[in-house]
């Protein structure tokens, strides 16, 4: 058990130093050259980069480190332990990336387009980096830090997509940033397009909770069955039916889990009966007694 849970920790830090990296790149490759600001705490700290700059020339990565301090020990306490050393460990990997050690222009030589005149291009490729980068993390259970913390909080307490909170707040960064301290209303529309994009690589990649039900139709219902589904820590109703042809005894097993789950139900299902029959259905609300669980 604690061999597997050690292989199951190292893969995500795998997948958080990969995505972190990608999101950087992203960052530094299309979003920074072309006066685009990122999501969250790292487009806030390129906010205050720019007005800081005027007076000291601090790296980027120094103020994403500073901004995800706070952010770090709101996460431990809400969502889970791992899951904030998880995000501490992706915030460590963006202070190096974003330390100046990246080279940028010959990216943009190779890419022969430049940034200023093809804002719209780099807006939309960023975009697709950082939203991948995000996605993939979060469907991992792990982060690339900010503002994804406080995302998993809301999703977790209030049932709020993550990726509508992050476009909500990613907008006044794009407002503040682009209109205050940029004077660029071109900014701030090439910030929101970068936004919608973003939002929807997340939500699309994302789907911890999105909630599905199951219809579980099976004659092989037993204990050891029953005892696995019950393992993963959500409710199970059952309902005596019979087969309409084959006029055969069954069970309908109901069940509400994220979609997250539903490759691991499935398993299970198949697992005890090859046979068996079920129907997915998505779900808009649940009430009651349903527990949104912590991601790690």
């Amino acid at each position: 058990m604690k061999k597997s849970r050690a292989l199951d920790d190292a893969f995500r830090v795998v997948i958080v130093i990969l995505t972190s990296i990608l999101y950087c790149l992203g960052l530094i490759w299309f979003l920074e050259p072309a006066g685009i600001y990122s999501a969250g705490i790292t487009g806030l700290s390129q906010i205050v980069k720019k007005v800081i700059d005027q007076a000291f020339v601090i790296p980027l990565g120094v103020y994403t480190f500073v901004l995800n301090v706070p952010l770090f020990i709101y996460g431990w306490r809400k969502v889970s332990k791992r899951f904030a050393i998880f995000s501490l460990i992706s915030v460590l990997v963006q202070t190096i990336c974003t330390l100046d050690i990246i080279p940028v222009e010959p990216v943009i030589r190779a890419f022969n387009l430049d940034p200023l005149e093809n804002q719209i291009t780099y807006a939309i490729i960023g975009a697709i980096l950082t939203g991948v980068a995000c996605g993939v993390a979060l469907r991992f259970g792990t982060s690339t830090g900010g503002l994804d913390i406080l995302g998993q909080v809301l999703a977790i307490e209030k049932n709020i997509s993550i990726g509508v909170f992050t476009m909500i707040a990613n907008v006044m960064i794009a407002i503040i940033g682009g209109v205050l301290v940029s004077n660029s209303w071109p900014i701030a529309f090439y910030t929101c397009i970068r936004i919608i994009i973003t939002s929807v690589c997340i939500d699309k990649i994302h789907t911890a909770y999105n909630h599905v039900k199951l219809n579980i139709i099976s004659s092989c219902v037993n204990e050891d069955m029953l005892q696995e589904l019950l393992s993963m820590h959500r409710g199970c109703t059952i309902i005596p039916v019979e087969g309409a042809y084959s006029h055969q005894h069954k069970s309908d097993l109901i069940m509400v889990i994220s979609a997250y789950e539903l490759d691991k139900a499935i398993r299970i299902c198949k697992k005890h009966d090859p046979k068996c029959f079920i129907i997915v259905e998505p779900v808009k609300r649940v009430y009651g007694n349903y527990t949104r669980k912590s991601i790690v």
